[in-house]
């Protein structure tokens, strides 16, 4: 069993890129990784911030936290990738990086915080539910890989729940 508790949290850097193409996203170069990653913050730290869990040198955790852009959205924030190696899952990970990135963003007066899944990643949502997150809406055929259609289970919890 696996220690949350030696895993560490810090912001992305390119740095990791290796280390989650092999040990995340098996079947992807680092390079698509470093692209994918600079693609997602580049509006910089007060609109995206993406977080690591590293076990000693290894990346066992990904998360990025996107404020909503919208004038009548900045309150929210969007957890996307949240991805967390299956050696490490149950031991509270996604919960370091949620939070984390939570704590970033409270002092911008986010108060939202929204995830969302596979409605078939029944494993992803339970874990969203153990961290306190409520589903609000399903979004039909609302994800498409390839030519695949997959219904998007959404949730949310205010930011003061997950800090709490």
């Amino acid at each position: 069993m696996k220690d949350g508790s030696r895993t560490r949290i810090e912001p992305y850097e390119n740095r990791h890129a290796e280390s989650i193409a092999n040990d995340l996203f098996g079947g992807m170069s680092a390079e698509e990784v470093r692209q994918g990653r600079d693609g997602l913050i580049a509006p910089g730290p007060d609109e995206v911030l993406s977080v690591c869990a590293l076990s000693e040198s290894k990346v066992v955790g990904v998360c990025t936290g996107v404020r909503k852009r919208w004038m009548g959205e900045r309150h929210r924030i969007e957890m996307v990738q949240v991805v967390v190696a299956e050696d490490f899952q149950r031991i509270g990970i996604a919960r370091f990086m949620l939070k984390a990135i939570a704590m970033h963003f409270v002092e911008r007066g986010v108060e939202m915080v929204q995830v969302s899944t596979e409605g078939s990643n029944e494993k992803a949502i339970a874990s969203y539910e153990r961290i306190g997150f409520m589903e609000f809406g399903v979004l039909k055929r609302g994800l498409k890989h390839g030519n695949r259609y997959a219904d998007e289970v959404m949730m949310w919890m205010k930011i003061e729940d997950l800090l709490g």
